[in-house]
């Protein structure tokens, strides 16, 4: 991952303030302690970054080392934004004709660009990059610097780590198409964007587009059907044009809610969609939240806990509120759980037919709070994959030089308490395209959708 950027290189000063903010702010405010700190040492990996960042030499390595650094805490609501001056820089914003996912266990090229259109077949296989084996590559190279506990959740930081580079850098890939294996070498450049393929799939059946805006799609199928597509949950135009647009579908047959793409936005979009199919009151959401009371760290500094878990100390001394709040708070144990009701819940426009919503690893966040509230309800069945497996609320910490900082300070779970951080919403159908379907350029997972909502 080495750059040669020529943008200004912070002074020291800023860098250790920076750094000791961060490590200050997720000690302090970071979610997932109980779970973290039994493999990480908060601390110790802060005196480990402190002379790494010293030592880097222009403004893109440092924020690397904040990345690594921030990385450990391996949560995908949890993160470090460049600043945009190393977005501008050509030594790291230049980009290999390419793009690429993760797709079947594999890493493929998903588009390409015009320049280098004679010499890569779209969807060829990536075996080697740079001589070295893919996974090897990416595992050394990328993952120190992004959360990674679902490979297919972090494709798009992957394609970003392998693509972005300095201008005129080259890389030798090994690709694979039909059992024939070739090597090409492609070089980064600035400002091309004209890439060859685009989503328009090969349709199999009449599909009409009724509504598109951008908040939402709506087409119908020749039999009634309602495909409803949501791309984002941050637009928050979409609950009144979703419900101005309610008498173009409310008497399809039954839906098809599409948020293979949705990365999340705001969750109470997510619950005017979901009132839209639920008509009684439900509830959206079971969190955790981690509360320190300094004075209950004191007093706990004197008491011998030793090793013991609390479950053994409240077998012993008795399960004392106060003993309790002694015990966990100094080891960030101690959470306030939060449940709550939708303020969208019994509208007179609701929704009974069947409904399937279409999933992928890339349906996260707020999308991922919707799915969780579906099958609490049990009013959909999802076909597709499991979701991206990180939701919350974010911290957003603004550096002064140039960058931002998201720290996740609340726990979600599954209204029942199952956990989905880290797993993602699991399928009830499962279902992820072929390469052979990815090839023939027909959209297989909408079709299986289709299929499953018409055998209800």
């Amino acid at each position: 991952m080495k750059n040669t950027t020529k943008s200004d290189n912070p002074h020291d000063e800023l860098k250790i303030y920076e750094l000791s903010l961060i490590w200050k702010e997720a000690a302090y405010n970071f979610a997932f302690w109980e779970e973290r700190q039994r493999t990480l040492d908060w601390d110790a990996a802060y005196r480990k970054a402190l002379p790494a960042v010293l030592r880097t030499q222009n403004l893109y390595e440092y924020y690397l080392e904040l990345t690594k650094f921030v990385a450990l805490l391996r949560d995908g609501h949890t993160n470090v934004g460049m600043p945009q001056a190393v977005m501008d820089a050509p030594e790291y914003s230049s980009k290999l004709p390419i793009s690429i996912m993760y797709a079947n266990g594999e890493y493929v090229v998903s588009n390409v660009k015009r320049v280098a259109g004679d010499l890569i077949k779209r969807w060829s296989v990536i075996k080697k990059i740079d001589g070295q084996d893919i996974r090897k590559y990416v595992h050394d190279k990328i993952f120190p610097y992004i959360w990674h506990e679902k490979i297919d959740s972090a494709s798009w930081d992957i394609n970003h780590y392998i693509t972005n580079g300095p201008l005129g850098s080259q890389v030798v890939f090994e690709l694979e198409y039909d059992g024939q294996t070739n090597t090409i070498t492609l070089e980064r450049t600035k400002g091309d964007t004209d890439w060859l393929y685009n989503d328009d799939f090969q349709a199999l059946e009449k599909i009409e587009e009724v509504y598109t805006s951008d908040s939402h799609k709506i087409e119908m199928t020749h039999d009634g059907i309602a495909i409803i597509t949501i791309d984002t949950m941050m637009n928050d135009d979409l609950p009144k044009e979703i419900h101005a647009n309610f008498p173009l579908f409310k008497n399809a047959r039954g839906y098809v809610l599409d948020i293979r793409h949705n990365g999340g936005g705001n969750s109470n979009n997510s619950d005017v969609v979901a009132s839209l199919f639920i008509h009684d009151p439900f509830q959206n959401q079971r969190s955790l939240h981690p509360i320190h009371i300094g004075a209950y760290k004191a007093w706990g500094s004197f008491q011998d806990f030793g090793d013991k878990t609390w479950e053994e100390i409240a077998a012993e001394r008795g399960s004392h509120d106060w003993l309790e709040r002694m015990y966990k708070i100094p080891r960030q144990m101690h959470y306030e759980e939060l449940t709550s009701n939708s303020q969208f819940a019994g509208t007179e426009n609701t929704l009974h037919a069947p409904l399937v919503v279409l999933t992928t690893a890339n349906t996260g966040s707020a999308a991922e709070d919707l799915l969780v509230i579906f099958e609490h309800k049990k009013r959909a069945t999802f076909v597709g994959t499991a979701s991206y497996g990180s939701t919350g609320q974010p911290l957003n910490i603004s550096l002064e030089s140039g960058g931002s900082v998201r720290i996740c300070t609340r726990h979600n779970t599954h209204i029942d308490g199952r956990e989905f951080i880290n797993i993602g919403v699991q399928p009830h159908v499962h279902f992820e395209p072929s390469l052979t379907d990815l090839r023939s350029n027909v959209d297989t997972h909408m079709y299986k959708g289709l299929d499953v909502l018409r055998s209800m």
